[in-house]
């Protein structure tokens, strides 16, 4: 049988239900913790109606305080009364309490004093002025019995700094304890920061002060190194970031290896097997599977194609002051180390790129490219600048 269940989001302060926490808004943080519950419909009582801020919202209808009770009106079944303000609540504690209700009006009573009711609708309805004071004064006009929260932590109402706070601590706490259920390895809880959203592999070891953010997925038995920051992004299975990476909106392979010191920025994609090492930072930009940047190396708006070598110092110069191009690196290319490739250009597959050039024309598949100033060497010269230095000085008479 479909649930009957009304999910009423009841706001204190639309402005700040509606404050980012840990990537998405408080009421909404608030709602997905009521999800399990599947309910019929959702509602978000505002102070006002027709915010602005409101019109992404997918799923739960907007009303105003003060025509809720015309809302009232056409409800049937149970209503379970949230305060949209209160993103740490378990659906264990608010199963509890619906089922609480199946012999009359149930709550759960915050420090704050707002409650979580549920009740009839038509309990409700004959209750006269119920909503004059807000949900403070409804448990009175209703004579619920109280439930016990798992948690009484979980019951915190965000109105202040300290109260937003607290609850990012609270959730991410509870994040880092279902993830060690789960398989996960987490040397240090106290250091780290998950988000809610962020998915993790069995196996995979969390070092301390790592920050993982957003909707990230981290494969099984990963490995991700001290001081390491992530951010929507994918770490395929069997991958280690090495310490101090900061890693943003990208994709890493399979069996990978990244760090220490590595910036990769928002549409980097590296392959499986693939090796990028010490300060390379990457925007942009493809590396083929089993290729590998192992130290000091730009790349920016770069196809770099399959087991390719890119020696330290390369940098891909993408922008002539008004447009970004691209460069293109075939499979098997090798590129020497302190190499400007001027884009647009095309390194061609096996192709050699000697030290130390600046490439600013093709270079054809299996060819040799060196494009360097002639090396001068002046013999003896050392000697005769520092006798030159050292000889009688001129005075004046």
């Amino acid at each position: 049988m479909p649930s009957q269940l009304t999910l009423v989001l009841w706001s204190g302060s639309g402005e700040n239900s509606a404050r980012d926490l840990l990537g998405r808004p408080i009421w909404k943080r608030t709602l997905e913790a009521a999800q399990p519950l599947r309910p019929k419909r959702s509602l978000l009582v505002l102070d006002k109606g027709g915010d602005a801020a409101l019109n992404e919202l997918n799923g739960i209808k907007p009303v105003a305080k003060r025509r809720f009770s015309e809302a009232l009106a056409g409800l049937r079944g149970k209503l379970l009364f949230l305060p949209a303000e209160m993103p740490c609540v378990t659906v264990r504690s608010l199963r509890r309490l619906v089922a609480a209700a199946r012999s009359g009006p149930s709550l759960l009573a915050t420090k704050s004093g707002t409650p979580i009711v549920c009740c009839t609708a038509g309990r409700l309805r004959a209750a006269s002025g119920a909503f004059r004071n807000g949900l403070d004064s409804l448990a009175d006009h209703i004579h619920a019995s109280e439930v016990r929260p798992a948690t009484t932590e979980e019951l915190l109402l965000v109105q202040t700094n300290a109260d937003w706070a607290k609850a990012i601590q609270f959730i991410r706490r509870r994040t880092v304890e279902r993830l060690m259920a789960s398989g996960v390895l987490v040397e240090d809880p106290s250091t780290v920061h998950i988000d809610p959203d962020v998915k993790v592999g069995r196996r995979t070891i969390i070092r301390g002060w790592v920050v993982i953010q957003g909707a990230s997925r981290i494969g099984t038995d990963c490995d991700v190194g001290s001081f390491t920051h992530v951010v929507d992004s994918v770490v395929g299975s069997r991958t280690v970031l090495l310490d101090h990476c900061f890693i943003r909106q990208s994709r890493i392979g399979r069996g990978a290896q990244v760090g220490p010191f590595a910036h990769l920025r928002p549409d980097s994609t590296l392959g499986n097997k693939t090796q990028v090492g010490n300060f390379v930072e990457m925007k942009k930009s493809t590396l083929g599977e089993g290729s590998k940047a192992p130290h000091l190396t730009y790349l920016g708006d770069a196809e770099v194609g399959r087991r390719v070598n890119i020696g330290a110092g390369t940098i891909t110069c993408n922008y002539d002051g008004r447009t970004k191009h691209l460069t293109v690196i075939e499979d098997g290319a090798f590129i020497g180390s302190d190499v400007q490739l001027v884009a647009p250009v095309r390194i061609g597959r096996g192709a050699y790129v000697a030290a130390g050039s600046s490439i600013m024309y093709d270079v054809p598949a299996g060819s040799l490219a060196i494009a360097r100033g002639r090396q001068v060497v002046k013999p003896d010269y050392v000697r005769r600048a520092r006798a030159k230095k050292s000889g009688p000085s001129k005075r004046r008479p």
